[in-house]
């Protein structure tokens, strides 16, 4: 009796399972469609697909949209398509609680699922724990991705399911699959994951990616979520009672993915118009439906820039107009400042009339015209910049340095280059800046000249000081030794030593001059020699000793000097490095990739940020500079 008892209990069961069956297929249509959001009306292109394994007919599918039948119908199967066509992503968990078997069979599945996919079919790998791992990207090189599911992934804890499946569809829309799917394999709930199942399930559609969810039975597993994701993104779900059972269910998703079909038509409907697509396939009972509304198009045409238009409105015409701009203030004072050529009859005129050697006729009265002009401009902005603090101190730099320009049209050109810098604004605020470069580089070049001219200076002053000594030894005055000194002296000092000696001739104490000639060359040394021309004026005594050792105290003051310029050259280049070094790689990143730096330059952060930059590397420039400058 329990025997029996247990066969009609068998039997009972077998019966529901089959009555349950036949009720699930009979409410689960035996086709799927599927429309591609790559595709831009009127143009139209659906994915087709058997859900209940069946083989379809490419030959007996009929699409009729909004009652009227398709004519011109482009049935592919996938199969037949182009490398880029269909993709699909495997989505593994990784996680602590697939250890074993579950891990193992998963790779098994996931190589089963390789081997009956089309060879057109790109597949790509995700695996997710804790963390998101792309192990291959969508690709048709069976070799990468074979290799890839060779080898066991590693495993560690949580489960991020939902930033997996995020990332998988990333994947997908950015190798720019047209019809991609998702296999996500999961034992578990999701654990850490950033994106929600509504955020993955809303990026899926937008970017048209069906998500096929298999579920492996644990003490944690959640079923809900994923039937949910499968329905919603028109994918499906299925769930495995074992890790047995995995590789049967990948094998019948290969299978199935690799028999659709992707139909593509153009429709002929109006704008605004509510169409049901219905799409009948021989062999299968009754037609599955899509519905969706016409797209409006845009009722006023396209506005195309003209090319002149876009030229204006670039920042290439921004830069050009602000070079044109320092061109043309350079060229305006350059040419009111240079002197006039002489011409062919003034040349003449000098030896035609010899006696007095002036121009005579219109050349004279245009050069005094242009004399007269050039006078009341260059009157007009000294004026203007005698209002400044700096300007005597700069115009006395300029002529110790012998600089090359005079300090009005160095001043002129300097203020002109920052105003036509400064229009760089308009590309970005924060190119501002370049109008500081102008001044930067003047001030830079003549301070250097002037350096150079007093270096040289108190490098000749030991053997003009030794010239002085022996004069003094063989009976000579102190101002006379000085002028015996200016037959052998070189520049600079011939001209500082014979303003000294001017200025004697003219009633000044020789100290005086002395000492107005050492703070023209900033020389202490020089202050010393003054002071010692002075006590040998009022107290007599042997001037040449005391020469003597002023200079075998500045001699040895030029060797520390050397010393400390050796110990302190690392840092000395370290602060050019510091400059240099941000500027060379941006330009060389300008010049690979001219908008890596878009957002640096036109964000606002991007512009904070740069100026908070420039100042701290400004900054560190001029503190090196404080610490490597030992003034002995």
């Amino acid at each position: 009796m329990n025997r029996l008892q247990a066969a009609v209990l068998a039997c009972a069961a077998v019966a529901a399972a089959v009555t349950a069956g036949a009720g699930q297929a009979a409410t689960k249509p035996p086709v799927r469609l599927t429309p591609l959001t790559s595709v831009q009306f009127p143009d139209r292109a659906f994915i087709l697909a058997s859900t209940n394994g069946a083989p379809l007919a490419g030959s007996g599918i009929q699409v009729r949209e909004g009652g009227t039948d398709v004519h011109k119908l482009s049935v592919v199967p996938a199969s037949d398509t182009l490398s880029r066509t269909f993709g699909v992503v495997l989505v593994i968990d990784t996680s602590n609680s697939m250890r074993g078997a579950p891990i193992e069979n998963a790779m098994a599945a996931a190589r089963a699922f390789e081997a009956g996919s089309a060879s057109v079919q790109a597949l790509g790998l995700v695996t997710f724990n804790k963390t998101v791992r792309v192990v291959v990207r969508p690709t048709t090189d069976r070799a990468a991705t074979t290799a890839a599911l060779r080898h066991q992934p590693p495993l560690a804890d949580k489960t991020h399911l939902w930033d997996g499946v995020g990332s998988a569809v990333d994947l997908l829309r950015q190798a720019k699959i047209a019809a991609g799917s998702v296999v996500v394999l999961t034992d578990g709930r999701d654990i850490g994951s950033r994106l929600s199942s509504e955020q993955v399930t809303a990026k899926a559609q937008a970017a048209g990616v069906r998500i096929f969810a298999v579920g492996l039975r644990s003490d944690q597993f959640q079923p809900e979520a994923l039937r949910a994701l499968g329905q919603e993104t028109n994918g499906g779900y299925a769930e495995a009672a074992s890790p047995a059972a995995l590789k049967a269910i990948y094998g019948t998703l290969s299978q199935q993915l690799a028999r659709e079909y992707i139909v593509r038509y153009r429709s002929q409907l109006g704008p605004g118009r509510p169409v049901r697509v219905a799409v009948a396939v021989s062999g299968n009972p009754g037609v599955v439906t899509w519905r969706y509304v016409t797209p409006i198009p845009d009722s006023v045409a396209p506005f195309h820039r003209s090319l002149l238009d876009r030229f204006v409105s670039s920042p290439v015409s921004v830069a050009l107009m602000a070079l044109l701009a320092a061109c043309f203030a350079w060229f305006a004072v350059s040419l009111v400042m240079r002197p006039r050529r002489s011409t062919v009859r003034a040349r003449v005129g000098e030896f035609v009339n010899p006696g007095n050697g002036t121009i005579t006729g219109t050349d004279a009265e245009s050069l005094k015209v242009r004399e007269r002009l050039m006078g009341h401009v260059l009157l007009t902005a000294e004026r203007a910049f005698q209002r400044a603090p700096w300007w005597e101190r700069f115009k006395e730099e300029l002529e110790i340095g012998e600089f090359p320009i005079r300090p009005v049209p160095l001043a002129a050109l300097t203020v002109a280059s920052s105003v036509a810098l400064a229009f760089f604004g308009l590309v970005s605020p924060v190119l501002v800046l370049l109008a500081a470069i102008p001044p930067v580089v003047v001030h830079a070049s003549y301070k250097t000249k002037l350096r150079k001219r007093r270096a040289l200076f108190e490098e000749q002053l030991p053997h003009n000081l030794n010239a002085l000594s022996s004069s003094l030894r063989a009976g000579h005055s102190f101002v006379g030794g000085l002028q015996q000194v200016l037959a052998e002296a070189q520049e600079p000092s011939y001209s500082e030593l014979r303003r000294a000696v001017s200025d004697e001739q003219l009633g000044v104490p020789i100290e005086d001059a002395l000492l107005r000639v050492a703070a023209r060359m900033d020389s202490q040394d020089l202050e010393q020699i003054a002071l010692v021309a002075s006590l040998q004026r009022e107290a007599g005594g042997n001037t040449a000793e005391v020469l003597d050792v002023v200079v075998d105290g500045i001699r040895e003051r030029f060797k520390l000097r050397r010393l400390v310029k050796a110990l302190t050259a690392q840092g000395r280049l370290a602060r050019w490095i510091l400059v240099g070094l941000p500027i060379a790689v941006a330009a060389w990143i300008a010049l690979v990739n001219p908008h890596y730096l878009a957002p640096l330059l036109y964000t606002t952060a991007g512009q904070v940020l740069l100026v908070l930059s420039v100042s701290m590397v400004s900054a560190g420039f001029f503190v090196i500079k404080r610490i490597t400058s030992i003034d002995l």
